[in-house]
């Protein structure tokens, strides 16, 4: 099972509402993935158990993980397409 962080910088209503989006998309799709939501401002380091991270703003970390720019959840203009990118880099 894949690991999804989204990190953002954004108000927990927005953060929450990419969580489950996400969440929903990749169900939708088959991708057998948990993602889970944090501050932006508090991840200061990953979790080794985290596949892929989906960024609503500017990390302060840096990771080897594919980082998704996840702008089109605050614009909700490409969702789908970033959603797409996610499942690119998971598989």
């Amino acid at each position: 099972m894949k690991n999804v962080l989204v990190a953002a910088g954004t108000s927990d209503n927005k953060r929450n509402f990419a969580v489950n989006y996400i969440q929903d998309y990749l169900t939708q799709k088959g991708v057998e993935a948990t993602v889970t939501g944090k501050s932006i401002y508090d991840v200061e380091t990953l979790d080794p158990n985290v596949s892929a991270v989906v960024v609503i703003g500017q990390p302060k970390f840096t990771s080897d993980v594919p980082k998704i720019d996840g702008t089109p959840f605050i614009t909700k203009f490409g969702m789908e397409a970033c959603c797409d990118k996610l499942i690119e880099a998971l598989q």
